[in-house]
């Protein structure tokens, strides 16, 4: 899982600070002592820090501090946060402050560029930050040193405000969205060590495709995520809590249909979704499993789309190429039944579908999606980078009765019997095609069977 999503009460003492009351074994205070292994680690590796400020973050001891040199090429001269375990003092990560110019140029291309682009109604919100981070999986063994950007984004739609914070590898690959994230810094995006097992297979996937690197480890509820940078696409590596991996899951956008994404994908997608161009095309995702579904499916593609007003996900299988409904994926170790999620997550679920068991984990822009099955039926629950609930989809085959008897009283022939159901705070509505006059429509209900019409 992504760290990012899930923060855990391993950070509850993360803002006390330690005063520098000193003793024979380090800083000390009420919220505990900062080593002199941490001391000596922060003096080893940044020699010119000065005016240096000691806290304590569950495990690691970090400092605050800026250097002596004046501003470099990568930093604009304001503090450096340094993580350091505490335990044994072993360098974990460094976050600067930088300025636009000083990203890699892939990087600014990638940020200037893309579904994130002020063209798509996305400005900057002046964040941007390095952070080199420890590399805990080695081709060759070593130590090497893993760096990500991040920067902020925000867009303003119908009066609702959404910041993102934008992960970029050194090649410009987007690697990680996060939804409103929390300002709790980065603690939770410091890599894990894998198991000897993990470790092992991630080194031979990356032998096997030409070499990268890794990005990130998350170690959570039992299972194992790893992200890498792999021919310039961004691949998922997933393995359940016994080691066995479960899927391979890589990136891909608009601009790669026709390449290494086959055309036949695009076409049946925008058959089904009467696309008027590739432009529609937000992201394209291709899941390779392990071990076949109850469907027999082994590869598939998902096609995140805007049809007319919809935000659509279309599933494809890989061969034979054709449209399918959304596999549900055995993530191993529970058997794919009730998977464990963060507490303020799992009583959100509780108090509102009592009853329901989480099937699958995933990541959809920036947001944690949840596959649920509720009341004998698979529903996609959504929350942002603070664990807050944005909406709820699932599909049905029968409207509720006042939804038919509006639609009916405004003329509108309804085409098809799946329903789009859409649950938010606001409350819920219905989405599906109609016909009017011989045109064709797409009709958004709410509860209490008010309209609004678009044209396909």
């Amino acid at each position: 899982m992504k760290k990012h999503i899930f923060t855990t009460l391993l950070w509850a003492g993360a803002l006390l600070g330690v005063s520098c009351n000193k003793s024979d074994d380090g800083f000390k205070s009420g919220s505990g002592t900062v080593s002199r292994q941490a001391q000596q680690a922060l003096k080893t590796k940044y020699p010119d820090a000065q005016n240096i400020e000691w806290t304590l973050r569950g495990n690691y001891a970090v400092a605050d501090f800026s250097l002596s040199v004046v501003k470099s090429a990568s930093s604009d001269g304001s503090r450096f946060t340094a993580w350091f375990e505490n335990a044994n003092g072993q360098w974990a990560m460094t976050e600067t402050n930088i300025d636009f110019s000083a990203l890699p140029q892939a990087v600014q291309e990638g940020v200037k560029a893309g579904k994130y682009a002020e063209s798509e109604g996305w400005t900057r919100t002046g964040k941007i930050d390095k952070l080199e981070r420890r590399d805990v999986v080695m081709l060759g063994g070593g130590e090497g040193v893993i760096v990500v950007y991040v920067i902020g984004v925000s867009r303003t739609v119908d009066q609702l405000t959404t910041v993102m914070d934008l992960y970029f590898s050194d090649e410009g690959v987007l690697v990680n969205e996060v939804a409103n994230p929390t300002d709790n810094g980065y603690e939770d995006y410091i890599p894990e060590q894998p198991t000897a097992s993990v470790e092992e297979q991630v080194q031979a996937y990356l032998n096997e495709n030409g070499g990268g690197r890794v990005i990130d480890i998350d170690r959570e509820y039992g299972g194992t995520e790893v992200e890498l940078v792999c021919g310039g696409y961004k691949h998922d590596l997933y393995f359940d809590e016994g080691n066995t991996r479960v899927y391979v899951k890589i990136e891909y956008g608009r601009r790669d249909i026709g390449t290494a994404v086959p055309e036949a994908i695009y076409d049946v997608v925008a058959t089904d979704q009467q696309l008027s161009g590739r432009n529609e095309v937000e992201d394209i995702e291709k899941w390779i499993l392990d071990e076949a579904t109850a469907d027999g499916i082994r590869v598939f593609w998902c096609v995140e789309a805007e049809a007319g007003h919809r935000e659509v996900e279309v599933y494809v299988n890989d061969d034979p190429i054709q449209i399918i409904s959304r596999p549900v994926i055995d993530m191993g170790g529970t058997g794919g039944n009730d998977l464990p999620v963060d507490i303020d997550i799992e009583q959100f679920l509780r108090s509102h579908y009592s009853g329901a068991t989480v099937v699958e984990r995933d990541y959809d822009d920036g947001c944690l999606e949840l596959t649920i099955f509720h009341e004998n039926l698979y529903k996609e629950v959504l929350f942002d980078g603070r664990n807050n609930w944005l909406r709820t989809e699932w599909e049905t085959r029968q409207l509720p009765q006042n939804i038919q008897d509006a639609v009916n009283r405004e003329g509108y022939t309804i085409d098809d019997n799946e329903f789009e159901c859409i649950e938010t705070a606001n409350g819920m509505w219905y989405e599906f095609e109609a016909r009017k006059d011989r045109l064709e429509y797409e009709l958004r209900v709410d509860a209490d069977g008010n309209i609004e019409a678009y044209r396909d």
